[in-house]
């Protein structure tokens, strides 16, 4: 928004005007050029200022009601007439006017215009545009009804992209435009990428009885929106960038660009400009020079910051946005003082290989921080010249943090005088026929039964997702049901309310066990200390852990249609109170989700670690505990005959007569 200036003729008390009037308490808009919102305009204006072609009501700013008095123009000591002008700007106000309107109309300048500006004073008038922005061009503004309007409709165009942007995207985010110019049949709009992403849904939109087009604005409409002379300051950091470019090495040298001539001619460094907002710009030149990020990846490997006065990684933040998969950086003869300094980095540069920091405050203010910093990026293997790790520590490291699907071993089977395989082939058998005579005869008033959906289970592509509403009303999945209350009723306790519960759930056919074995997994070992019914012994009973995956089939109750549903069921066996059954489920807990066959890998099907990828985890492991090099580490381990234990009491005894350059932290 314009700074309003002081009316002509106007005493110096600077008062506001009267609720009823005005004249100068309306706003001005920055957006395609400087205007005044009129009292006569034809249109509806609401209470924030917007306004509704759809009647034309003259309408206050303030007050809805309406008002033959309300003056057409500010007062002056002139005469105005509906259509003059209103009152003459301040020097400085034209200034920052004349600073917007030539210099920021496209996504490059307004960048080039951060790196030159001397911070926020020189943008009062405007928002800034940064690294992230994007520009839009917007077509029908033209062919619109608010064509006729004064200023060309373009300031009910932005109200309507930044209404409209807001409600598809149902977002509480407001959506800003930060600039906006008409050339010929468009309009070009800067805003937020963020911002951006949701105005372009409005492609084919209507507005003002038109259909508007939308789209991203291409690298020569960005560039034909730049002033004479920001094109020559971009040429000027093409030239710097040209310059200092090593393509033998993939190296960008930006070290010490406050001694660079061409930066130091065209005046940089003059007045209130910052070192951060040269960089800002650099790295907004850089943006343009590549079409693709793997463009970037090919071209540059390393780059050097060195003696550049930096003393935080918030001044060359940038650097990280534009060149996110760097493998070489130099940050040496700068001002970091602390690890705070390099802090905002930590989930950044994921690829970054060297790292220097020599001749920094930090290594005398902070001597540890390679510890810290070589967690931070897991890749960095040279730290200040000092090799913090290998390339098969690296691999290593990497490939543990890689998710990969738990290994299958076999069934861990441990039966007790096949009471497990008994109790397993009647409990299927007698769950799809007989549920009433099943939940009587194992379990009691003591039993527990609960059930849980997981619909959040990856299921092959292709395969719609079966209904579970059978079985939702009473899931127990703990990521849904979050309250005491509910997890409480929803565990079933008892024969009869197991029965009742059984009775509403789709009947089932499970595979036949002895000819489709292959479509189970069952695991069974014994378990200690379960309570003794009789109360005999108070140190409790043996029992029996089950736990079976596998399929069934089942009928949905609505549709009548057969779904195949995986799932998986604990029991915990133990023995039957004087009188009843002998076994007794004490606890039985069914998982249930979307169909999905079981892993088929067996013992000798899984691959066993390598030799050499222990040795490597256990140079990883002594390079922690020891915060030894990988080098000495290795020799410690080698010395033990790669016994990790020996090798921690080896170090323990010979760690005072290691040298300073066994150990990657300094101690």
């Amino acid at each position: 928004m314009a700074p309003n200036g002081p009316r002509k003729g106007a005493g110096s008390s600077g008062a506001r005007n009267p609720r009823g009037s005005t004249g100068n308490g309306l706003k001005s808009v920055t957006r395609g050029g400087v205007s005044k919102r009129r009292s006569n305009a034809s249109g509806r204006v609401d209470r924030d200022g917007d306004l509704d072609m759809d009647a034309p009501v003259n309408r206050s700013s303030r007050k809805p009601k309406r008002d033959d008095s309300i003056p057409t123009a500010p007062r002056s000591t002139r005469p105005a007439t509906n259509g003059s002008r209103g009152p003459r700007p301040t020097a400085k106000a034209q200034q920052i006017i004349q600073r917007v309107i030539t210099g920021t109309s496209g996504n490059i300048t307004s960048r080039l215009a951060n790196g030159m500006s001397g911070g926020p004073k020189a943008f009062k008038g405007g928002r800034q545009v940064n690294a992230n922005s994007t520009t839009l061009r917007v077509e029908g503004l033209k062919s619109s009804k608010a064509a006729n309007n004064e200023g060309g409709g373009l300031k009910e165009l932005l109200n309507f992209l930044e209404r409209k942007a807001q409600t598809v995207a149902k977002t509480t985010r407001p959506i800003r435009i930060k600039k906006s110019q008409i050339r010929g049949d468009f309009v070009y709009i800067t805003t937020s990428k963020e911002d951006g992403e949701d105005i372009l849904k409005l492609n084919g939109f209507s507005f003002a009885g038109t259909t508007i087009s939308i789209a991203e604005a291409t690298p020569d409409e960005r560039e034909s929106g730049l002033s004479s002379n920001a094109l020559e300051i971009k040429d000027h950091l093409r030239d710097v960038l040209r310059v200092r470019y090593e393509p033998n090495a993939k190296l960008l040298n930006l070290s010490a660009l406050g001694k660079d001539p061409i930066l130091q001619q065209i005046g940089f460094f003059s007045g209130e400009s910052k070192p951060e907002k040269l960089f800002r710009a650099l790295m907004a030149v850089c943006e343009g020079l590549f079409k693709t990020p793997q463009e970037k990846r090919d071209a540059v490997v390393s780059v050097s910051l060195a003696e550049n006065n930096v003393d935080d990684v918030l001044q060359i933040m940038s650097l990280a946005d534009t060149f996110p998969d760097l493998v070489n950086l130099d940050l040496s003869r700068n001002q970091f003082k602390d690890l705070k300094g390099v802090q905002k980095w930590r989930n950044r540069l994921q690829k970054l290989e060297t790292l220097l920091l020599n001749d920094n405050p930090i290594e005398a203010a902070t001597p540890d921080y390679k510890g810290e910093l070589v967690t931070w990026f897991p890749r960095l293997q040279n730290l200040s010249g000092i090799q913090v790790r290998t390339p098969e520590q690296v691999a290593a490291e990497l490939a543990a943090l890689r998710p990969t699907p738990i290994p299958q071993h076999g069934a861990d089977y441990r039966d007790i005088s096949g009471v497990g395989e008994g109790f397993i082939k009647e409990f299927i058998r007698m769950y799809d026929i007989d549920r009433n005579s099943l939940a009587a005869t194992y379990y009691d008033e003591q039993s527990t039964f609960s059930l849980a959906v997981d619909n959040t289970f990856l299921q092959p592509p292709n395969v719609p997702r079966p209904q579970a509403g059978a079985y939702l009303k009473f899931s127990r999945n703990h990521t849904k049901i979050t309250h005491t209350g509910p997890r409480i009723q929803r565990l079933f306790t008892g024969t009869n309310l197991i029965q009742s519960v059984w009775q509403q759930l789709p009947p089932t056919r499970h595979p036949d066990l002895a000819t489709e074995f292959n479509k189970y997994i069952i695991d069974c070992h014994p378990v200690h200390g379960l309570p003794d019914p009789s109360g005999q012994n108070p140190a409790g009973m043996d029992g029996i852990t089950i736990i079976i995956h596998g399929e069934f089939q089942d009928q949905e109750p609505v549709s009548l249609n057969t779904t195949t549903r995986s799932f998986s069921r604990t029991f915990v066996l133990g023995p039957g109170a004087p009188g009843r059954n002998p076994i007794r489920v004490i606890s039985d807990m069914l998982s249930l989700r979307a169909y999905a066959p079981l892993p088929t890998s067996t013992p000798e099907q899984t691959a066993q670690p390598s030799e050499e990828l222990q040795k490597q985890q256990m140079i990883i492991e002594l390079c922690k505990q020891s915060s030894m090099t990988p080098e000495y580490s290795r020799f410690c381990l080698v010395e033990a005959n790669w016994d990790f234990t020996q090798a921690l009491v080896l170090f323990s005894e010979k760690r005072a007569q290691l040298p300073a350059e066994a150990f990657a932290t300094p101690l």
